[in-house]
């Protein structure tokens, strides 16, 4: 007789792609994890997944057993915790990987009203889709739709870049204007901040200014944003930042807005998930709160 944990590991190990994720998501030993998948292939008479250095693909046996299985199963355990007692009832928890400076000023705040337990994970882009897709987080704030067929990528929204600079750094009158060469000559010569040496969010607004790459030495390479905009409050140089990070400070004339170009200069975000969770409550919720405007 099939025991009903082996179902429940065999759907964790599917949705999850790896075995230790698995383990994870059902508080059991690995060991355990894969003892339920062999013995559950054994009762089956054929391998359920197709074993491999970084990951556990289902094979054709093994998703039409995912498909029978996974309503059952969801709706197993909606019951169980429909008919907990008040007191000992739980908030799912969400595995959110997200940028420091995006979720601490905007998606924190967002999230604040679900009920939701949240561990966050604070990183860039790239690491964050990795760990999303090797099942060691749920869904993760990008800034880049980065390519992989696993994943379903949700606009949540874009942010504007702009450049500023110290209050006492003046723009010759004629400049104001055109991107012009004579434009981009005065701003070469600036003291530069930026996040990386590769210029990432100034090369990105410079393509829009200029149409090309920018010939910049920075003065401050900073891998954090909030204190690259306080590198600039004092006086240290001038750099693009996201507008979201600089409205209060703008308001407050710590600093200023040096120099925009005619069209604005945009990156769209997005919410990133495995295409196999997302049935899931809890990140449905977060999805729809992320997108809020």
């Amino acid at each position: 007789m099939v025991n009903f944990e082996w179902y429940r590991s065999f759907i964790a190990v599917y949705r999850s792609g790896t075995v230790t994720a698995a383990a994870d998501a059902r508080s059991l030993t690995q060991p355990a994890i894969s003892q339920h998948i062999a013995t559950l292939e054994a009762v089956m008479q054929q391998p359920l997944f197709q074993r491999t250095a970084r990951k556990m693909i289902p094979t054709e046996a093994g998703q039409q057993l995912y498909s029978r299985l996974a309503p059952a199963v969801d709706g197993l355990e909606n019951l169980s915790q429909h008919m907990r007692p008040p007191l000992a009832t739980a908030f799912p928890t969400l595995r959110i990987g997200a940028p420091q400076e995006y979720f601490g000023e905007i998606a924190l705040e967002r999230l604040s009203t679900a009920s939701l337990g949240l561990q966050v994970e604070l990183g860039n882009t790239d690491t964050l889709i990795e760990a999303l897709s090797q099942g060691r987080l749920d869904l993760v704030i990008a800034s880049q739709h980065l390519g992989n067929k696993e994943l379903d990528y949700v606009k949540i929204g874009s942010e504007e870049f702009v450049l500023v600079a110290p209050m006492e750094l003046k723009l010759p009158r004629k400049l104001h204007k055109v991107a012009s060469r004579e434009l981009e000559h005065f701003l070469l010569k600036q003291n530069w901040i930026s996040y990386a040496a590769e210029l990432p969010i100034i090369r990105r607004f410079w393509h829009v200014a200029f149409r090309h790459r920018p010939a910049i030495e920075p003065r401050m390479t900073i891998p954090n944003l909030l204190l690259m905009r306080k590198a600039v409050e004092l006086g240290m140089g001038v750099t693009v930042l996201p507008r979201y990070l600089c409205a209060t400070a703008l308001k407050e004339k710590q600093f200023k807005v040096l120099w925009q170009p005619d069209a604005p200069v945009v990156n769209d975000l997005w919410a990133a998930t495995r295409k196999v969770n997302r049935h899931k409550s809890e990140i449905k919720t977060a999805v729809a709160l992320l997108r809020k405007l």
